[in-house]
């Protein structure tokens, strides 16, 4: 018989004292009941609030939301209407430009040995110029060579001419030797990002500021790889780079913004309190994210997922589903051994439910507070031609896990980041990718989702081109016209203004 969540009689929790992690000791599974009786709970299901999303100001260059913004933009960019014109945020403003230089800046009067002796003198970095140095980087993760020198060589087989027209090597190599964030004589002994400055909190408030998520996200990890002296680089034999930086990412999974990230938070070796790491990182990341009360729903995987962590979202208006271990404290331990394509699930009376399930003699267990056990056809035959039956919670969350994947593989397409011993010039650059990614999800949702990113990669580094080339120094030979004159024009906007043709 068919369990609908909610309506089981008995709770699955087991009160065994068998745990795999650190959970809060004194935690007892909320009933209907009691959260009924209390009228002071904050716990309430009512339908209406549980579904209700609240959209706060996330527009771009006015008071309108983003939603409403991208309504109007589709509209006119639909068949037989004149072509418009979307402003995209940069991923690097002036102001963070500014910091950086004067960073730069700052470092390179310290240490006059940089300059080797057939460069030339060091010359104030400018913000015109750091930006061209960024366009350069962008196109770098474009068209990759072995070695950066290649870029400017002159031999037939590696000749670039893109790269010299913009920059001398010996400049370029100069911006990235005095490439800082912080100043050293500011040291802060409490957080181990402080190498990077004020970067993080920028990023972070940008992703926040710039785009409300919709109902489905995700949370997962990702590892930057970096095999550099470090000591919070973690071990991880599952990834591909096994040796990296730890991030915690909260990320959209669905719709053309799927891959935008809307808050993360770095491992620093620092994650115990009185909770466990999995719900912590979880918990940090929705309430700087500002998704919790407001009826979301969460993918995570078995690391993460917990009855504790799942109890605790229903009492925020969260729903949650994953794939959970079967040892995980409070998990029931009565289910039945099982064969191919079998199915036995529990429920509690506050509508979590636990479903095993066995496929391809791989067993499954899924929790979840939004599903029953419904089994689904899909469109796929197994060896003896008959059609795949799997659980709709399972097709559901292959379906919302993608999030952080997609932006993680939008953003190793392209890379910009570049083999480098310092750690921080390193995750400055898988930061940038990843706010490359989220503008390219946000070109998607406002303008054209058949855009593909090389094609707005390459807008970027023409936008930047076109803003700061005509005030950077005179380092290198212009891109001029048959008249002489560049071939940019000047524009002093924060923004990079792209064009839309009609579909």
């Amino acid at each position: 018989m068919e369990a609908t969540p909610g309506t089981s009689t008995d709770s699955f929790f087991d009160f065994s004292d068998e745990e795999v992690e650190d959970v809060v000791e004194d935690y007892v599974p909320l009933s209907r009941r009691e959260r009924n009786e209390d009228p002071d709970t904050d716990c309430d299901s009512s339908d209406d609030e549980i579904d209700f999303v609240d959209i706060h100001n996330s527009s771009i260059d006015s008071d309108e939301p983003l939603s409403v913004y991208a309504a109007r933009v589709h509209e006119r960019n639909s068949p037989g209407t004149c072509s418009c014109t979307v402003v995209v945020l940069c991923p690097m403003s002036r102001y963070r430009a500014f910091l950086i230089s004067r960073v730069a800046n700052s470092y390179a009067d310290s240490h006059p040995n940089m300059v080797k002796g057939h460069e030339r003198r060091w010359m104030p970095l400018t913000v015109p110029e750091l930006q061209i140095w960024i366009a350069l980087r962008i196109m770098m993760g474009i068209s990759p060579k072995p070695r950066q020198a290649q870029y400017w060589s002159k031999d037939d087989l590696h000749e670039s001419p893109f790269f010299p027209k913009h920059m001398p090597r010996d400049r370029f190599d100069q911006i990235s030797t005095s490439l800082h964030f912080a100043d050293n004589a500011f040291q802060d002994g409490t957080n181990r990002l402080w190498k990077l400055g004020r970067i993080v909190q920028l990023l972070q408030k940008n992703c926040l500021e710039a785009y409300t998520p919709p109902q489905c996200i995700t949370v997962d990890e990702s590892l930057w790889k970096f095999r550099g002296r470090l000591s919070f680089v973690t071990y991880n034999p599952s990834k591909r780079a096994r040796f990296g930086l730890k991030i915690y990412k909260l990320s959209v999974s669905s719709g053309p913004t799927c891959g935008y990230t809307c808050s993360f938070r770095f491992y620093t070796g620092q994650d115990r309190g009185n909770m466990p790491a999995s719900h912590k990182a979880v918990s940090d990341l929705m309430e700087a994210a500002d998704v919790l009360d407001k009826g979301y729903t969460l993918y995570v995987d078995n690391w993460y997922t917990s009855p504790t962590l799942f109890h605790w979202l229903q009492g925020r208006k969260t729903n949650a589903c994953g794939t959970v271990r079967p040892n995980r404290k409070w998990m029931p331990k009565d289910f039945t051994k099982l064969k191919l394509n079998e199915v036995d699930h529990r429920s509690t009376p506050t509508g979590m439910l636990c479903l095993k399930w066995v496929d391809k003699k791989k067993t499954l267990h899924v929790l979840s507070t939004m599903h029953n056990s419904e089994m689904v056809q899909i469109d796929r035959l197994n060896r003896q031609g008959q059609n795949v039956i799997k659980p709709r919670a399972i097709i559901d969350y292959n379906e919302g896990m993608k999030g952080v994947d997609v932006g993680d593989q939008l953003a190793a397409s392209y890379p910009a980041a570049r083999r480098s011993l310092k750690w921080y010039k390193k995750v400055f650059f898988y930061l940038f990718d990843l706010a490359m990614t989220n503008a390219f999800a946000l070109y998607r949702e406002v303008g054209s989702q058949n855009l593909q990113q090389l094609a707005f990669r390459e807008e970027v580094v023409r936008g930047l081109l076109r803003e700061y080339l005509p005030e950077a120094p005179n380092i290198g030979v212009r891109i001029t016209d048959q008249n002489g004159y560049p071939v940019f024009e000047d524009n002093h906007t924060l923004t990079l203004i792209l064009h839309i043709r009609p579909r």
